[in-house]
C-alpha cells in the first residue's frame, strides 16, 4: 500500500495541523452556505459558530450548520478504493488497480458504442463545487453528453425561460431583490425553516417591522413565515398557476402595466395582453380556491408598487406546470417595470468570466425528446428523472456506464424502484463518494473522496446583490488516508481513458513563472495553444471537447502543483478569465487597480485576495443602473415578452382540471422542509435533537377525525409507485386534504450496539414516479403527489416499538 504522504500531497501542499482555532468554513448542508468557524482537536471538530466576519451571512446561521461534526465524522466514510466482488460483499483494492480497471472497461464500453453510452450523475454538491471544473471536460473529452445534476429536479425552467426571454448568460442568474422590496409575494417558501436567502430571519423581520413595506405569503398551510405575513393567500394544492395567471391577467386587463419600460425594452407585448385578455379572473379564483377580491387587490398592490418582487422555493418549481410558473412569474415583473431595478427581479452575478449566452440547441434525450439545458456550464443539464428510461430503453445508444459523484439517486431522485432496476442492468457503476451510500452498495467500483472540510473548496453560488463573492476554503481537518479530491480521480481517469497525454514539457517550464503578471500571460497563451491544436480531422466538436478536457487536465498537471493544492489550479485560472473579461465590475470593488493596466496583475491580486480571506471576499460589483441592459443578450437589447412555447402552454394550462381521482383523494407535498431534516449527505441520525417524530405525515385534524387517527399513530400513505407507513403528525395549520412528509429521510445507518443498518424515516421517493414531470425540464412534480392515507392496523404498538 502507499504511504499517507503519497496521497495527502493531493489535497494540500502543507500538511494538515490536527488542533486549531477559529478557522474559517462555511456550512456545505444546503446551497445557502453560511459563514461558519470551527475548533478542531485532535484532528476533529470539536466546535461551530457562526462567522461574524463573512461578508456575506454576517454572523448568521441556522440550527443544521452546527451539526457538521456529523457529517464529517460517521461510521459509513468510504477509507479506500472497494471493487465489488460477485456475492454482493466488496473487497478493498488500490488506487492503481482501480483506475486500470475503470479506466480499461470505460473506454472498452467508449469503443464498442456511442459516447452517450456513458453519463455522469451528480457534481457540484452544496458549497462543494472544486469537482465540477474538472468533472463536467472529463465528459466532455469522451463526447457524451449526458449530464444529470440535481439542480435539474428542481431549478433549469428558470436558466430555460431567461434564454427565452432574455438571451442571458451564463454568468447571472435572475433572483428576487427581496431586501429592497416594497412589495413581497413568497410563493412556495417557507424561509423561517428552510432559510432560502440571505439571513432569512432577518430579511422577513425587516418586511414585518417596515409599514411601508407588504408582505403576501402564498401557501395552503400556515407556516412559520404566513404567520409572520401581512397577509396569508391559503391557496389550492397545485393552483399556483392559475393564481399568477389572474394576477398577470387582471394587470393587463386594467391597464396596470408599466408602458413606458415595456416600450423601451420589450418586444412582444401585444401578443402575450391578447392572451392575457382572454383569462377569466374569477375563473382563475376558483380553481384556487380564492377570493377574487382578495387576487384582484395583490395584483393592483405588486403593481402599483415602487418596487415588487416574487419570491420563490421548491413549492412551485417542483409543482405543476414548473416552467410556465417560471415564465409568469417573469411575466409579471416585465410587466410592471420589475426586470434589472432595485428591489424588483435583478441578475445576481457569479464569479464567472463574461460569457456569451449559452449555445442553442442542445442535445435531447433518447426517449422523452427533453433537451439538456445550459444552467451553470455550457454544457447541457438534465434531469434526474430521466436516468431510468435512457438506462432501460431498447435502443443502441442507451445509456451503459454511469459515474455517480456527489449524489446518492437510489435515495435523493424520483423513483427509486425505478432506479435500482435500471442500474442493475448498466455493464459499470462507479461511485465517488466520502460515505458508502445507498447508490454506493449498487455500485461495481466505490471510490472515497474527502468531505468538502478535508480539502480545499469552493462556495459558488451567489448570495447578495449587486456584490460578488467568492470563498476558497482551506482544509480544516484531515481526511481517511486514501481518499483523494475528485479533481485528481477525474485526472487520473481521463489519462486512463486515453482523453489526454502528458502535458507538453513548455508547460512544466511556463509554470515556475506563471504566479506572475507577465507569466501568468505567457502560461494561459501556450496552455490554450497547444490543448486546442489537436491533430487529425474529425467534427469540430469533438475536437473542441477534446481540446478542453487537455486544457484542463493539463492545466491541472502543471500549474496545480505549485499552488497551495491542486484543485486549485482552475480557480487561479478563473480568477485571470475574470480580471480578463469584467474589469469594471472588480474595479467598483477594489478602485486602487483601476492605475494596474495588465490583467494578469489583477487576476494575481484576486487570487491572492481570495487566499488570504478563507471567510470570504467581495470581488466584484455589478453596475445596478445597467442590470438589464449587461444580461440582455438579444441584438436589440428587447426582452421577449411573448416566447411562444409558453403561449400554448398557457392553453395547456387552462384546459387542465384539477379534478380528484377517488381513488387516490389526497395530495401529498413530498419534501417539506422541518428544522430536522437537511442534505442527504449528512447521514448520521443522530444530529437530530428532540422528541419528534421528526419523519412524519403531517395532515389536518378534521382529516385525522375521518381517518380515526391520532397523532403519533401510524398511516400508510400510497401513491401508484409505492407505499410507505410513518407515525401522524396533527396540525391545525395543515390544508384539509393536503398532506405532507419531509425529505432527507430514508438513509440507512449502522445501529450503535448491534451495528445492523436501520432506516431513519421513509424515502419519499419511494413514492414518487419518475414520468411524473414537467415536459419541458424533466423537473419533478414532488409537490403534487396523489395519494391515499389509511390507518396501520395496531399502529399504536407499531408506532411504540
Amino acid at each position: 500500500m502507499q504511504s499517507r504522504e503519497d496521497f495527502s500531497r493531493f489535497v494540500s501542499a502543507t500538511p494538515i495541523p490536527t488542533q486549531g482555532k477559529d478557522l474559517a468554513t462555511a456550512c456545505v448542508l444546503c446551497s445557502h452556505n453560511c459563514g461558519l468557524r470551527v475548533d478542531v482537536e485532535n484532528n476533529k471538530i470539536v466546535e461551530v459558530r457562526a462567522d461574524e466576519k463573512n461578508p456575506i451571512t454576517h454572523g448568521y446561521s441556522c440550527n443544521k450548520g452546527y451539526t457538521i461534526p456529523h457529517y464529517v465524522d460517521h461510521t459509513q466514510r468510504v477509507q479506500y478504493p472497494m471493487k465489488r466482488k460477485a456475492d454482493g460483499t466488496f473487497e478493498r483494492i488500490t488506487w492503481n488497480q482501480a483506475i486500470l480497471e475503470i479506466g480499461g472497461k470505460l473506454r472498452s464500453i467508449l469503443d464498442k458504442h456511442p459516447a452517450r453510452s456513458l453519463a455522469l450523475i451528480g457534481v457540484g454538491g452544496q458549497g462543494n463545487h472544486l469537482d465540477g471544473p474538472y468533472a463536467l471536460p472529463f465528459l466532455a473529452g469522451t463526447g457524451s453528453p449526458w449530464w444529470f445534476n440535481a439542480l435539474a429536479q428542481e431549478k433549469t425552467q428558470h436558466p430555460l425561460v431567461d434564454s427565452w426571454m432574455f438571451n442571458s448568460p451564463l454568468s447571472g442568474y435572475l433572483h428576487a431583490d427581496i431586501e429592497r422590496s416594497e412589495y413581497v409575494i413568497l410563493i412556495g417558501t417557507n424561509p423561517l425553516l428552510s432559510n432560502r436567502g440571505r439571513n432569512a430571519s432577518e430579511y422577513v423581520k425587516a418586511l414585518k417591522s417596515d409599514p411601508g413595506r407588504t408582505l403576501v405569503v402564498v401557501d395552503p398551510r400556515v407556516t412559520e413565515t404566513s404567520k409572520r405575513a401581512d397577509l396569508h393567500v391559503p391557496i389550492k394544492p397545485g393552483a399556483d398557476v392559475f393564481f399568477l395567471l389572474a394576477l398577470a391577467a387582471h394587470i393587463s386587463q386594467k391597464d396596470l402595466v408599466d408602458h413606458d419600460f415595456l416600450r423601451k425594452h420589450g418586444s412582444g407585448a401585444g401578443e402575450i395582453q391578447k392572451v392575457l385578455r382572454g383569462v377569466d379572473v374569477s375563473e382563475m379564483a376558483k380553481r384556487c380556491e380564492l377570493p377574487v377580491e382578495q387576487i384582484r387587490s395583490i395584483a393592483e398592490g405588486f403593481a402599483k408598487a415602487k418596487a415588487a418582487s416574487i419570491y420563490i422555493d421548491l413549492g412551485v418549481e417542483q409543482g405543476r406546470f414548473s416552467t410556465l410558473t417560471a415564465y409568469l412569474i417573469r411575466l409579471l415583473q416585465v410587466l410592471t417595470g420589475n426586470i434589472g431595478n432595485l428591489g424588483g427581479a435583478t441578475f445576481h452575478g457569479l464569479f464567472s468570466p463574461k460569457s456569451p449566452p449559452p449555445p442553442k440547441g442542445q442535445p435531447k434525450a433518447l426517449v422523452s425528446g427533453i433537451e439538456g439545458i445550459a444552467a451553470l456550464a455550457p454544457f447541457g443539464m438534465f434531469s434526474p428523472s430521466l436516468v431510468p428510461e435512457e438506462i432501460l430503453v431498447d435502443h443502441p445508444e442507451r445509456i451503459r456506464a454511469v459515474i455517480v459523484e456527489g449524489a446518492n439517486p437510489a435515495v435523493q431522485f424520483s423513483d427509486t424502484k425505478r432506479y435500482r432496476e435500471a442500474f442493475e442492468k448498466l455493464d459499470l457503476l462507479v461511485v465517488i463518494d466520502p460515505a458508502f451510500t445507498e447508490t454506493a452498495r449498487l455500485a461495481h467500483y466505490v471510490l472515497p473522496a474527502p468531505v468538502g472540510y478535508e480539502k480545499w473548496e469552493y462556495s459558488g453560488f451567489p448570495k447578495h446583490y449587486p456584490e460578488i463573492h467568492a470563498q476558497l476554503r482551506p482544509p480544516v481537518v484531515r481526511g481517511p488516508e486514501e481518499a483523494i479530491p475528485e479533481a485528481e480521480i477525474y485526472s487520473r481517469l481521463a489519462r486512463a481513458v486515453g482523453l489526454v497525454e502528458e502535458p507538453p514539457r513548455i508547460l512544466k517550464t511556463l509554470a515556475k513563472r506563471a504566479r506572475s503578471p507577465l507569466g501568468a500571460g505567457a502560461y494561459l497563451a501556450a496552455l490554450f495553444s497547444l490543448a486546442f491544436a489537436l491533430p487529425g480531422s474529425g467534427l469540430r466538436t469533438t475536437r473542441l471537447r477534446r481540446g478542453l478536457a487537455r486544457a484542463v487536465f493539463w492545466l491541472y498537471e502543471t500549474m496545480g502543483p505549485r499552488l497551495p493544492g491542486k484543485p486549485l489550479a482552475i480557480q487561479w485560472m478563473m480568477c485571470h478569465a475574470f480580471a480578463l473579461t469584467r474589469r469594471t465590475e472588480i474595479l467598483r470593488s477594489h478602485p486602487r487597480l483601476k492605475s494596474t493596466r495588465n490583467p494578469f496583475a489583477v487576476g494575481e491580486f484576486l487570487f491572492q485576495q481570495i487566499l488570504e480571506h478563507p471567510e470570504g471576499v467581495e470581488v466584484g460589483k455589478l453596475d445596478a443602473e445597467k442590470n438589464l441592459e449587461e444580461y440582455m443578450g438579444f441584438p436589440d437589447k428587447k426582452i421577449r415578452i411573448a416566447p411562444l412555447p409558453m403561449l400554448s402552454e398557457i392553453r395547456r394550462a387552462l384546459a387542465w382540471r384539477m379534478e380528484k381521482d377517488p381513488e387516490y383523494p389526497f395530495i401529498l407535498n413530498g419534501g417539506q422542509r422541518t428544522h430536522w431534516n437537511a442534505n442527504t449527505v449528512q447521514r448520521n441520525p443522530a444530529w437530530r435533537k428532540g422528541k419528534g417524530p421528526h419523519c412524519g405525515v403531517t395532515l389536518h385534524p378534521v382529516d385525522a377525525d375521518h381517518l380515526g387517527v391520532h397523532a403519533g399513530e401510524l398511516v400508510r400513505v400510497e401513491t401508484r409507485r409505492g407505499n410507505v407507513e410513518l407515525p401522524a403528525i396533527v396540525d391545525g395549520g395543515a390544508r384539509q386534504g393536503h398532506i405532507s412528509i419531509p425529505n432527507g429521510f430514508g438513509l440507512e445507518y449502522p445501529d450503535p450496539a448491534t451495528g445492523k443498518l436501520v432506516r431513519t424515516g421513509v424515502c419519499i421517493n419511494d413514492l414518487t414516479d419518475s414520468h411524473d414531470r414537467d415536459p419541458f425540464t424533466g423537473c419533478p412534480h414532488h409537490k403534487y403527489i396523489e395519494c391515499k392515507v389509511s390507518v396501520v392496523e395496531n399502529s399504536q404498538e407499531a408506532g411504540a416499538a
